[in-house]
């Protein structure tokens, strides 16, 4: 096993969880307890959640984008307005969690089928996106000192005020089958827009929120503590680990719900078993590449190309399984610490 440095992970985790703006740390009071080793700290530490008044922070962030926008757009269709990102599913790391404002052409929609009642020709959907991308370029930049317009799909705001960062996110909404029958958000997707290319990337985020939610929930927040606690270590991660959060949650969402319930003290069981279940990712490729994304829709670790950085993931997580272990199970007052964190 690689020996970690976690002096240096908790520093790392320390400043991910410090709000500039009110000068706070979000760390709990017992991370300067001596009876807890580093190790442990770490493990215990990286699975807790931002509180919810620093990630309101973050949606009055894309709130007043959206105000802004408002104001200032001179467009021939209405826009529509919903948010997405980690903060939304309470599996941020960090204070200052990027978040998406997604802002969709409200007028018409993209159907699964086609549909010759939905049929939409008083405009080219290509030129009105291109013009709704342009005029928000344009308002924000007469309102925000550090806006960045060179993403192939969004632009970015800096809060100054807030101190929080805002992607704006293009798109037409796509209207699935099932949506079209339940009239369900949860089925509703989206259609991102590649400006450079002009082309479309279909999504569905509000089933991936509510997916996500609903196993946190139903875990007692124990598959949220997971993805948190893997996030972390990419974070940490030395060589990284290139996978992005969209995998790292993936991951966790695959193991069954009972084996990931949170009471207590029980994070080393979580760690445990989110190693079990990346042996089982890295051991089988059949498993790996049937697994499927919160979302139900998209099968996120089929490359064989992840393989080597699920390794990597799993033998830092067995690192600190095992660390950790050590001190957990060979001291009783470690474990009443662990029950009070």
């Amino acid at each position: 096993m690689a020996i970690q440095n976690y002096t240096q992970r908790l520093e790392n985790l320390q400043a991910r969880k410090f709000d500039r703006e009110l000068n706070e740390s979000l760390i709990s009071k017992s991370f300067s307890s001596k009876d807890i080793p580093d190790n442990v700290k770490y493990m215990v530490e990286s699975m807790r959640p931002i509180d919810s008044k620093y990630n309101e922070k973050t949606i009055e962030a894309a709130q007043r984008v959206q105000a802004h926008l408002e104001k200032g757009f001179d467009l021939h269709f209405k826009r529509a307005y919903r948010t997405q990102g980690s903060v939304r599913t309470r599996t941020n790391i960090k204070v200052h969690s990027d978040f998406d404002l997604l802002v969709i052409i409200d007028r018409y929609h993209y159907p699964q089928e086609s549909d010759p009642n939905n049929t939409y020709t008083s405009s080219d959907p290509n030129e009105d996106i291109i013009e709704l991308r342009k005029q928000a370029v344009k308002i924000l930049k007469d309102i925000y000192d550090e806006v960045d317009d060179s993403g192939e799909k969004s632009i970015s705001i800096f809060n100054k005020s807030l101190n929080r960062k805002v992607d704006i996110v293009f798109c037409f909404w796509y209207h699935s089958n099932k949506y079209n029958e339940t009239n369900n958000e949860h089925f509703r997707g989206v259609y991102l827009y590649k400006f450079p290319t002009k082309t479309r990337l279909k999504d569905f985020p509000f089933a991936t929120i509510n997916n996500v939610n609903h196993k946190g929930d139903t875990t007692f927040d124990g598959s949220r503590r997971g993805i948190r606690l893997l996030k972390n270590l990419k974070a940490d991660s030395d060589p990284k680990i290139c996978l992005s959060s969209f995998h790292l949650t993936t991951i966790v969402h695959s193991i069954e719900s009972v084996l990931i319930n949170y009471s207590n003290g029980e994070e080393l069981k979580i760690a445990q078993e989110i190693s079990k279940e990346l042996q089982k990712l890295i051991d089988s490729s059949t498993y790996r590449k049937s697994v499927t994304s919160p979302n139900g829709l998209e099968n996120p670790l089929e490359d064989d190309s992840l393989l080597p950085e699920l390794k990597k993931l799993k033998a830092d997580l067995d690192s600190l399984i095992e660390d950790s272990a050590k001190e957990i199970l060979s001291s009783a007052t470690i474990k009443r610490a662990i029950l009070t964190y």
